[in-house]
C-alpha cells in the first residue's frame, strides 16, 4: 500500500440529512422486543430474511440509515484526523483497551498509548500501563543535559565539578565539549600593614610597600617585614619619596640625593632595616621598597 493509493476522505456521515428516518442502532438484540429491528448484536435479525407472506418483517430504511450513519460518522471523524479520549464505559464494554491502543489526552494536546492488553486504567489520572504516544516529542534528555517530559520541561546542565567563583589569572582545563572541567587561580595575592604581594603560577613572588622614617634624627633608619615570607630573595630595591628638605635646604637646590641601604635583620621572618645617608634636620621620609624572589 502506498500513500498515493489513499482513498478519498468521507466528508459527511451517511444519511445525516434525514435524521427523522435514522434510528440509533442499539447494541443488544431486539429479537422478542421489536420484530425485525436491527441491533449491533444481530445486524438484521433472521425475521428480516423471511418473506412477509410467511410472517417475515422486511428491513427498515431507518435501521439501515441508522447503522450506516453511526459507522460513517466515525469514518468522517477519523478522516479529519480526530481521535477519541479515554472512555470508561467503552473500555468496560470491550474488556479493556488492547496493547498499542491510542487514546487522546484529556487536554487534547497529545495521545496516550497502552503498553498492556486489557487495560482498564485511566491514563489521564496516572493509571498504570500507559505512556506518552507522541512519537515526535522528546520526553526526556540524558547525558550532559537532563530533562523529563512530556510537555514543557526545564533542562538541567550536569555539573562539571568546578566550584563557582572568580579566579585570578586562571589556570583552566577544557574538555572536548568546551566545558571547563578544572579551574584554579594562577595568581595568589595578599597584603598586611607593611605592603602587598602577588605570586604567579611559577612560584615567583613580587612584594612592595612603604615605610615612614621620623624626621629630625641623624642617619635615620626604619624596619619592615615582608607581607609574605620568601624562601629565596633575588632582589630588593629601596627608594625615597615624599622628602622636602635635607639640612634646611630644599631637595631641588641642594642636589643631595639620599642613599638607601637594605640590611637583612632576619631573612626567616622577612624583617629588614633601611639605612640612609642623610644627616640632621630632614623632613619626614617615606621609603618605598620592592622585592622579588621565590
Amino acid at each position: 500500500m502506498e500513500l498515493a493509493n489513499a482513498p478519498a476522505q468521507i466528508v459527511a456521515a451517511w444519511a445525516n440529512g434525514v435524521s427523522t428516518k435514522t434510528n440509533p442502532i442499539p447494541v443488544p438484540s431486539q429479537q422478542g422486543i421489536t420484530p425485525g429491528a436491527a441491533s449491533w448484536t444481530d445486524g438484521f435479525p433472521p425475521l428480516c430474511d423471511i418473506d412477509s407472506s410467511d410472517g417475515g418483517v422486511p428491513p427498515k430504511m431507518a435501521d439501515m440509515n441508522g447503522g450506516l450513519y453511526q459507522m460513517s460518522a466515525v469514518d468522517v471523524w477519523m478522516s479529519a484526523g480526530g481521535g477519541f479520549p479515554y472512555n470508561a464505559a467503552f473500555q468496560t464494554a470491550i474488556g479493556g483497551y488492547p496493547k498499542g491502543a491510542r487514546v487522546l489526552m484529556a487536554s487534547g494536546n497529545g495521545y496516550w498509548v497502552s503498553t498492556a492488553d486489557n487495560n482498564v486504567t485511566d491514563p489521564d489520572t496516572g493509571g498504570a500501563g500507559w505512556a506518552s504516544a507522541d512519537e515526535n516529542a522528546i520526553t526526556a534528555l540524558t547525558g550532559d543535559v537532563t530533562a523529563t517530559g512530556p510537555g514543557s520541561a526545564a533542562a538541567t546542565l550536569a555539573a562539571s565539578g568546578v566550584t563557582a567563583g572568580s579566579y585570578i589569572g586562571a589556570d583552566i582545563t577544557v574538555d572536548a565539549k568546551g566545558r571547563v572541567t578544572n579551574a584554579s587561580s594562577g595568581f595568589t595575592t595578599g597584603s598586611n600593614a607593611n605592603g602587598y604581594w602577588v605570586k604567579d603560577p611559577t612560584g615567583h613572588i613580587r612584594q612592595w610597600g612603604f615605610i615612614s622614617v621620623p624626621s629630625g634624627s641623624s642617619f635615620p633608619n626604619g624596619t619592615f617585614t615582608f607581607p609574605n615570607t620568601f624562601t629565596n630573595i633575588s632582589s630588593i630595591v629601596i627608594t625615597g619619596c615624599g622628602m622636602s628638605t635635607i639640612n634646611g635646604s630644599s631637595l631641588s637646590t641642594t642636589g643631595n640625593i639620599p642613599v638607601f641601604a637594605a640590611i637583612a635583620e632576619s631573612v626567616t621572618t622577612g624583617q629588614w632595616r633601611v639605612d640612609t645617608n642623610v644627616g640632621n634636620n630632614f623632613s619626614a621620609i617615606t621609603i618605598q621598597w620592592t622585592a622579588d624572589g621565590f
